[in-house]
């Protein structure tokens, strides 16, 4: 008697749960709105898409600008250190 009440009242939920569902408006097709919508969207996504494309390709031109004047930095350390040598060299003697 007992498994009967629970087995009704599953049933009786599921279904109230379901027609729920119905009644709420689920439809499988999307209105010409949503279909618009979805449109604009894809047009913002690649837009975007090519954005992010672009900024990549600064962010690496960038970053080999910084490598190279890093470079530069390096070698005026070198050529300083040099010339401090030098100059140490050539006033001692």
């Amino acid at each position: 008697m007992q498994k009967l009440r629970v087995t009704m009242a599953l049933l009786v939920m599921s279904l109230v749960l379901s027609s729920g569902a119905i009644i709420s408006g689920c439809s499988s097709s999307a209105t010409p709105e949503q279909l618009q919508r979805i449109s604009e969207l894809k047009r913002e996504i690649s837009s975007l898409e090519s954005a992010i494309q672009t900024k990549q390709n600064q962010i690496g031109q960038l970053d080999r600008q910084i490598s190279a004047m890093d470079a530069k930095l390096t070698q005026c350390a070198k050529d300083k250190d040099l010339v401090r040598q030098r100059l140490a060299n050539w006033q001692g003697e």
